[in-house]
């Protein structure tokens, strides 16, 4: 019995632990619920929460559907909005080529998942550029982390 509390226990916590992190806890999560909401109904404003260091996240089907920001109900869009907030306030276009700022999804206070992806798209976006010999213009609008928010 000591032998499973000593190793099995703390082996179980120890893998629990590593699962969730880096994409949120549920009380992350249900706390990124809240303050969506907060958002939603005109109780905190978007800004607020997009520059704060509490952990966002959103649904990981818009990672494989087309996103239309002026569809989608306003509770997605709030997250979306916030978690590409803190990627753009990131993001520079150096030569032809985007250039992502940050090493680590936690720096940004948003789920792994959604910090691979976006850096998995930049990195394609910049093939494709190198691939056609700059031929492809990539574009950043001044101040498009923003820009974002505000729409």
């Amino acid at each position: 019995m000591n032998l499973i509390k000593t190793v099995f226990i703390p082996f179980f916590i120890f893998i629990s632990i590593s699962c969730s992190s880096g994409d949120g806890s549920k009380s992350d999560r249900l706390r990124a619920d809240s303050l969506t909401n907060e958002v939603v109904n005109g109780k905190m404003n978007i800004e607020v929460l997009a520059k704060s260091s509490e952990f966002m996240y959103f649904n990981e089907k818009y990672f494989h559907e087309p996103a239309d920001l002026k569809v989608i109900p306003a509770f997605d869009k709030v997250q979306i909005q916030v978690v590409t907030y803190r990627i753009y306030q990131h993001v520079r276009l150096e030569d032809n080529r985007y250039r992502f700022n940050v090493e680590k999804a936690s720096e940004l206070h948003i789920p792994n998942r959604a910090f691979v992806y976006y850096q998995r798209s930049f990195d394609e976006m910049n093939r494709k550029a190198a691939a056609s010999k700059d031929s492809i213009r990539l574009e950043l609008p001044h101040d498009y982390a923003a820009m974002l928010i505000n729409e």
